[in-house]
């Protein structure tokens, strides 16, 4: 009984050190346009994410897909999204205020306790909230994003897509061995008369009992090949 115990125990163990994968395969070098369509041929064989769910409301998940791909300079990274009512901030004032909004979002840690990471939310408008994180909850929000990060957003009926681009050499910063821990994730709004109702997806099931992103087990695995 004590050795089916420790075997029992192991795999336990084992099974919360692992992480879903993403793997970004890398193309020749080729004029990506940032436009938020998407229609280069570098994306027509790029594996998509499709799997978001929303665990704190099973009923509320509309399709959402994500995919990225790199060359020698850029991640490039696409998100379509399925939204038949987009929220944004009439009174748009600053990023902060994406925080109201409809929009998707990727962070990027360095490891798997989320001692140092990267969070960039973007809004159907092309806007991003870009800010500098540690674990549990400690933003930086005067953190700028690296310096060739460019998005577009395009609004279309029944919803909205987000394509853009990170410097490679910032990805490759964080990496250890072409490895890093990523987490993409949507915020999904809707009016309900003078009530916003909020619902949250993410990419990796967090298993948090409310919703949070903040957390090392919303995370995948990001590897550059």
């Amino acid at each position: 009984m004590k050795q089916l115990f420790v075997i029992l125990l192991t795999q336990g163990l084992l099974s919360c050190n692992s992480y879903p994968e993403y793997i970004v395969r890398s193309t020749p070098d080729s004029r990506i346009i940032i436009d938020g369509k998407a229609n280069e041929d570098s994306w027509l064989n790029t594996e998509r994410i499709t799997s978001f769910g929303n665990p704190w409301n099973k009923e509320i998940a509309p399709n959402t897909s994500f995919m990225m791909w790199r060359d020698s300079r850029f991640v490039y990274f696409y998100f379509d999204v399925q939204d038949d009512q987009i929220i944004s901030e009439p009174d748009f004032s600053g990023e902060r205020d994406i925080e109201k909004e409809d929009r998707v979002e990727l962070f990027f840690s360095k490891d798997r306790k989320m001692n140092e990471y990267y969070c960039f939310e973007m809004d159907a408008m092309g806007r991003t909230l870009s800010y500098q994180a540690k674990y549990y909850r400690v933003f930086n929000f005067d953190w700028e994003p690296p310096p060739g990060y460019k998005i577009a957003s395009v609004k279309h009926d029944g919803g909205y897509r987000v394509e853009g681009c990170i410097p490679l050499e910032f990805i490759q910063r964080l990496a250890d061995n072409g490895e890093l821990y990523f987490g993409a994730y949507r915020a999904e709004f809707n009016r309900r008369d003078t009530l916003i109702e909020e619902n949250w997806l993410s990419w990796v099931d967090p298993k948090t009992d409310t919703p949070d992103f903040h957390v090392p087990s919303s995370m995948g695995k990001l590897i550059i090949k």
